[in-house]
């Protein structure tokens, strides 16, 4: 799968993420055996915790479960579900559940809480890294549902936005190397093997050794023997043309340019010698 369509896909679980979120419906108004099931659920099921923190009536009786459950995290907030989850806890006519909560906080057989099955460590570790998104409540008008919209429609503006900066940075980054491309293979090998000469008369001879190099290349791609780059490598071209001076050749710019050798006059008389072969054999 290319960048793109990764970059393509995240944007569409964003969007696919909000329309969940705004899905979820505010639970009113339950039973209190429908609140009891809604709290064990919610210990492993964030969306269950969700409608729980939404419901706002049990059996008709008003009650406050979000702000009951705002602030606990991790063993604490089980403690406070599980405690919700027990049978008479949450009754018409029963005590308040944030004050039931805060009861249960004090005692001290629920500061710990072993966690069994074997994927429920992981959901308490995602889980406890979650920010506490009461104060949101607050601030925005329409309970815990809207706040679920906007945070989906700001994870798909976010998703968007990166989606196209990358798109855009990898075609800048391919429009770039095209030309670099282009303005490679436009250069004449007859001009890189004068400036070789005057190198060599300067006594730059590893210049000079990389000038006609490249010369020899450009002429080889001109002919259709290899197709020119500036990254391709000296192994990929001995392996199309299988040309012993073209290996020797290869072997000496090799040594020089990646090796550290200190280039010889030798080295520029073989090749002076060596390329015009190497491009006949290729025609």
């Amino acid at each position: 799968m290319t960048r793109a369509r990764v970059a393509g896909a995240a944007l569409l679980l964003a969007i696919a993420a909000s329309m969940w979120f705004s899905g979820i419906a505010r639970a009113a108004d339950v039973s209190a055996s429908e609140f009891r099931t809604l709290a064990r659920a919610a210990i492993d099921d964030p969306a269950a915790l969700v409608r729980l923190r939404d419901v706002d009536a049990v059996d008709g009786r008003a009650v406050n479960v979000d702000g009951a459950l705002r602030g606990a995290r991790g063993a604490a907030l089980d403690a406070r579900l599980r405690e919700l989850a027990a049978p008479d806890e949450v009754a018409p006519g029963g005590r308040d559940t944030r004050q039931d909560a805060r009861e249960v906080l004090a005692e001290r057989r629920f500061q710990e809480a072993d966690v069994p099955g074997p994927f429920r460590g992981i959901i308490r570790w995602l889980r406890d890294r979650v920010p506490d998104l009461g104060w949101l409540d607050d601030l925005l008008p329409g309970g815990r549902s809207v706040v679920w919209i906007v945070l989906g429609a700001v994870l798909a503006l976010l998703a968007w936005f990166v989606a196209r900066r990358f798109l855009t940075t990898r075609i800048r980054a391919s429009a770039a190397q095209q030309q670099a491309l282009a303005a490679a293979r436009d250069e004449d090998p007859r001009a890189l093997e004068a400036r070789a000469d005057a190198a060599e008369a300067a006594g730059d001879l590893e210049a000079a050794l990389r000038l006609r190099f490249r010369a020899g290349l450009l002429r080889l791609d001109a002919r259709g023997a290899i197709d020119f780059r500036p990254s391709i490598s000296t192994i990929e071209v001995r392996r199309r043309l299988h040309d012993d001076d073209f290996d020797a050749l290869a072997a000496t710019f090799d040594d020089v340019v990646y090796g550290g050798r200190p280039p010889a006059a030798d080295d520029l008389a073989a090749a002076r010698e060596r390329w015009p072969r190497v491009i006949e054999d290729a025609a």
